[in-house]
């Protein structure tokens, strides 16, 4: 977790304008040409994983637990609408066979945070990525196995996360929103509700724009939320404390941070058929 403060933004931004007065140096400019491949965006030097979402018109009747895949399956169309951005959205909770389109995590690297589905403990790959379940068109969504971002860093800690995820949409047009969410590992101020950030992020077909990679990471490794006064257990679990008025405030709540399970991306779909992720260590 981390606190969002206005003044770090502007002390970045007068770093910023200052660094725009110094001509970048042939070094630099080699770096920036090798960190990308020249015509889709993504990194050059290979990858650590590969998701593929796909979307289908009709949803899937075989069991696809464990089969090693690379893709996970959605639903064409979905009525999963993050309605509240960066607050709660119990209408997405997990559970009632209403979980389409929810691509549930697996905490691959310690097991603690993540989802309390039992396919998440037997995993068998270490702090690695992987599918665990490919049908996300069913009433309990997808699973998918994620290093933790954050891993040795607890909730009041913040991080740079270890690895990074582009994207890339396929396919002529529709459109996809894709949002981190998570469920409070208990009952605080008498509700255990389910939280989705504001920092979600709507990848387009060709049709919309999109042709290159994007660098996603920051929809994807967490949830940016904003927390009310109404809700100070959750706030004081949150900053590791007990009985503190803490008012209104905004947090970035890292993949698999306490306080929060069944962590999971929402992906709300409007006809994209294809959109392929690869993740990135470093």
């Amino acid at each position: 977790m981390r606190r969002l403060f206005s003044g770090a933004a502007a002390i970045a931004l007068l770093f910023g304008m200052a660094a725009c007065d110094q001509a970048p140096t042939s070094v630099d400019l080699e770096a920036a040409a090798a960190k990308h491949e020249t015509g889709n965006g993504f990194y050059s030097g290979g990858h650590d994983f590969r998701l593929n979402i796909i979307g289908v018109p009709h949803d899937k009747t075989a069991a696809m637990d464990n089969n090693n895949g690379r893709r996970i399956f959605v639903q064409l169309y979905s009525n999963n609408t993050v309605t509240n951005k960066g607050g709660k959205n119990n209408h997405l909770a997990k559970g009632g066979g209403n979980d389409q389109n929810h691509i549930y995590l697996c905490n691959s690297t310690n097991d603690e945070g993540d989802s309390n589905d039992a396919r998440c403990a037997a995993y068998g790959n270490p702090d690695d990525f992987g599918v665990i379940d490919a049908n996300a068109t069913d009433g309990d969504g997808g699973l998918l196995a994620v290093r933790d971002p954050c891993a040795g860093n607890d909730s009041t800690d913040g991080c740079t996360p270890r690895y990074s995820i582009l994207a890339r949409a396929h396919g002529p047009g529709g459109s996809a929103t894709i949002t981190t969410c998570a469920t409070e590992d208990q009952v605080y101020d008498g509700t255990q509700d389910t939280w989705c950030g504001s920092n979600g992020i709507t990848m387009y077909g060709k049709g919309g724009g999109g042709r290159k990679a994007t660098d996603i990471t920051d929809s994807l490794l967490y949830m940016s939320l904003t927390i009310s006064e109404f809700d100070d257990e959750l706030q004081n679990c949150i900053n590791a404390t007990s009985g503190v008025d803490y008012g209104e405030g905004d947090y970035d709540i890292y993949l698999f941070d306490r306080c929060f399970e069944d962590y999971f991306w929402n992906y709300d779909n409007n006809g994209l058929k294809l959109l392929e992720l690869r993740f990135y260590a470093g």
